[in-house]
């Protein structure tokens, strides 16, 4: 843990007794990944690319990368298992399906995988020929009950994707954003789609499903600018947003009120991740577009505990995201600002890998 860390930790305030054991927990679990190296692995041969999203398929990782792929990775194994070429540039698993993936690409080709085999699709279509304003895109999100994803391009535009009838894709609602749309999440019982949308102040804009309109909405007053980054709590406790303010703050999306803020960070929060069971919230700082200057940090905290660990990384955090079913953490760094492993002996393996994983001990809640 960084002295800053450290700081921070120590200045917290009380928590709830109801999670002191918890803590306690947590901060033994930390305690050990700092002195020892067994809980830190990397995904091993990864072509040396950005990665534009990154998920977990089952056991194994999903990265959609700027060299325009999609690729599964055996981490065990250390190798590549599955490859679908394209520019996609958001992936996301099936909430409800290890094996099923949902992947958008800038030229508007839609396509929802088996992750098992590199051929056949559940779904592929070319939005572009629905109509020429879909295209551009930027973000996918599923629905909790896997019936809808909503995507999102460049001008703005939200559009509802209809998954209900196997085989056959429809287009729902769609609206378009009057400021800039940066990340997207549905509130865990489904009832509502939440937007980080940009500006100053930065707002979250709250959408009713299924049909998008204001009626039944809210928009809430987030950050001093922009709100660049949001997560959801599975449980439907929490959603987090990050902006570009370096504040991390976290909503009760029932009461639609910000119950928490987090102010560890040094520049802006881009990625934000909830692990399985809602009590631990990761963040890292960077982005696609990082130059690469001030503090690199990947961070996390407990979402009704404390400070627990924040460690310098060598490039900017592009992705961070849990495991859907265990305390183990994926995050992506910069491939074009990580150092060269060739220029210097003293680098490991890890230090120079794209992607990192952290594990930790289950915690009985």
């Amino acid at each position: 843990m960084t002295s800053s860390a450290f700081i921070a930790h120590v200045l917290d305030p009380l928590i709830d007794p109801a999670y002191a054991e918890e803590e306690r927990a947590y901060d033994r679990a930390f305690a050990k990944l700092d002195k020892e190296e067994n809980g830190r692995d990397y995904v091993r041969n990864f072509k040396r690319s950005n990665t534009y999203a990154l998920d977990w398929a089952g056991d194994k990782i999903l990265t959609a990368t700027k060299d325009n792929a999609l690729r599964l990775y055996d981490v065990q194994a250390g190798k590549e298992e599955n490859a679908w070429e394209g520019e996609w540039m958001a992936a996301q698993t099936d909430p409800n399906s290890p094996f099923q993936c949902a992947a958008i690409s800038w030229g508007g080709k839609f396509c929802v995988f088996d992750t098992r085999t590199a051929t056949g699709s559940v779904y592929d279509v070319d939005l572009k020929k629905t109509s020429p304003h879909m295209k551009d895109f930027l973000n996918l999100c599923w629905s909790p009950n896997s019936k809808h994803i909503a995507v999102n391009n460049r001008q703005d535009q939200v559009y509802l994707l209809d998954l209900r009838q196997k085989q056959s894709l429809r287009l729902g609602a769609s609206k378009t954003m009057p400021t800039e749309t940066n990340q997207m999440v549905f509130s865990a019982d489904g009832e509502s789609l939440w937007l980080a949308t940009g500006g100053g102040p930065g707002k979250i804009t709250i959408l009713p499903m299924p049909n998008l309109q204001n009626e039944g909405g809210a928009q809430l007053t987030a950050h001093q600018y922009t709100t660049v980054a949001l997560a959801a709590d599975k449980r439907g406790r929490h959603i987090a947003s990050a902006g570009c303010d370096c504040l991390v703050a976290l909503w009760d999306p029932k009461h639609l009120v910000c119950t928490r803020t987090f102010g560890h960070a040094t520049q802006a929060v881009t990625t934000l991740s909830f692990s399985h069971t809602g009590s631990l919230l990761a963040w890292g700082t960077g982005g696609v577009g990082s130059s690469g200057g001030g503090d690199k940090n990947l961070t996390i905290v407990g979402a009704d505990t404390n400070f627990y660990w924040q460690e310098p990384t060598a490039a900017p955090v592009q992705c961070v995201k849990w495991h859907p079913t265990r305390n183990c953490l994926a995050y992506s760094l910069a491939a074009n600002l990580l150092p060269d492993e060739r220029e210097s002996r003293r680098l490991t393996q890890r230090e120079c890998a794209v992607v990192n994983i952290m594990n930790l001990p289950e915690v009985q809640q």
